[in-house]
């Protein structure tokens, strides 16, 4: 009987962190704590036979459970994007969608906000604007350019631009078709900052290809194609983009893009 008093206090104390991590304790239901429940084995009959400390032991280990093989950060070239074959968060052999999202509100899972910046090169490196665009929070992303010349003497909360994830698909796909060969490559992958608040993702690229396409009414003069920069990521817990902050160089095209925009 003391152990089953010993559970049932840990559960209700696992609710209430719960409700606390999602912040809408209003919206807590059977239906919603459940998968919560069955993926610490709380409602097992182990768990009532089990002291505290060993249920506590699997909620830690689910928490920082990446639940994947491959490292980003020593990628050189993009990851792919999970296809349907590959096992997800609604898989038996990983936590649940709600459960990610909790993970992921409590500063856990740092992978899974490197595999979306993954994600956006990728759609990049194949011309995959759709997936590109995807990306990016539904209510648009916070673009800073860093050293775009048109920003030169602008401070930097000035820099800031907020834009549709439409437009950035477009302004990648005037990239690409301005450059059709171009592909990214990693100095240095995707890789979520440290501590249990930093959502940014950082990654230093760098691109090769050529000039070989008309793109905005600008002939190509076969220039090679060898930019890089480093970019940085603000993912939110849903899984989007909402800000970006970009460090490069630019191509020859984009220098004659902008003198023609004058």
């Amino acid at each position: 009987m003391i152990m089953i008093a010993k559970s049932a206090l840990f559960t209700s104390a696992l609710l209430a962190s719960t409700q606390r991590a999602l912040s809408f304790s209003p919206i807590i239901t059977h239906t919603t704590v459940y998968p919560v429940i069955t993926a610490t084995s709380l409602a097992s009959s182990r768990a009532i036979s089990t002291p505290t400390s060993t249920s506590t032991t699997t909620l830690h280990a689910l928490l920082n459970n990446n639940n994947h093989n491959d490292d980003p950060h020593l990628q050189t070239r993009p990851l792919p994007p999970p296809s349907s074959s590959t096992p997800t968060t609604t898989t038996s052999s990983s936590p649940p969608a709600i459960f990610q999202k909790i993970r992921l509100r409590l500063g856990f899972a740092k992978h899974l906000r490197e595999r979306v910046v993954h994600k956006y090169f990728h759609g990049v490196d194949t011309k995959n604007i759709s997936q590109i665009i995807e990306c990016f929070h539904s209510e648009g992303a916070v673009i800073r350019d860093i050293c775009s010349l048109s920003n030169r003497d602008a401070s930097y909360e000035d820099v800031g631009k907020l834009v549709t994830p439409d437009f950035l698909g477009e302004r990648c796909r005037e990239f690409l078709a301005a450059h059709p060969d171009a592909k990214v490559m990693f100095h240095h992958g995707p890789t979520c900052g440290r501590g249990r608040n930093n959502k940014w993702v950082y990654a230093h690229w760098y691109e090769t290809g050529s000039w070989s396409g008309t793109s905005q009414g600008i002939d190509p003069d076969g220039s090679p194609l060898t930019v890089q920069g480093q970019t940085r990521f603000l993912v939110d817990d849903d899984l989007k983009i909402k800000e970006i902050v970009i460090t490069r160089t630019f191509s020859r095209w984009e220098e004659m893009l902008l003198l023609k925009e004058k």
